[in-house]
């Protein structure tokens, strides 16, 4: 998408990524698991810390930043072949734009060297992000039920998984 760069946040975009999240957590409450209150009473430098053991990307316009999203490994031995992608985020107005796509496209990127696989959970009732997974070759394995609670509600989780190579079977395996 011309005029929008994607790059990984370091501790020094502590401040816009606290703002985009702050943003996220505010205008779309039901698709993240933390809310508004909670994150608003950290400051910068929690963010920065975050950043600074984290993997985020930012996609950023001549405005600023307007979009994010964050890969994680999963930890222990034997679940460190997997990632998740967590944390997507686009600014309403550049929506359909081809900024969600830019930031897809940068996790699976930083995923390949490291990892086997990437899943990701989407609210159920989020059609478009679900579309925008299924684009890049995720695909659905399961439904969390009341995956989150909110006010007015639960919301189920749709789980997907994207595989970034060939995976064997171990030996001995069923």
């Amino acid at each position: 998408m011309p005029g929008v760069t994607v790059r990984r946040l370091i501790e020094a975009d502590a401040a816009d990524y606290r703002a985009i999240r702050l943003e996220a957590l505010q205008r779309a409450p039901q698709a993240f698991g933390s809310t508004y209150a909670a994150e608003a009473a950290r400051p910068v430098a929690a963010f920065a810390e975050r950043l600074a053991g984290s993997v985020v990307f930012g996609a950023y316009d001549m405005a600023g930043i307007v979009g994010m999203a964050g890969l994680a490994r999963s930890p222990g031995p034997k679940e460190s072949h997997k990632g998740f992608l967590w944390g997507m985020y686009v600014r309403a107005e550049m929506r359909g734009q081809g900024v969600g796509a830019l930031l897809v496209e940068a996790v699976i990127a930083a995923a390949e060297a490291t990892l086997e696989q990437i899943t990701l959970s989407v609210v159920q009732e989020n059609a478009a992000a679900r579309a925008l997974y299924e684009r890049f070759g995720f695909t659905a394995y399961g439904v969390e039920p009341h995956a989150l609670k909110t006010p007015d509600g639960y919301l189920d989780e749709v789980l997907m998984v994207k595989f970034l190579r060939p995976t064997g079977r171990p030996q001995g395996s069923s």
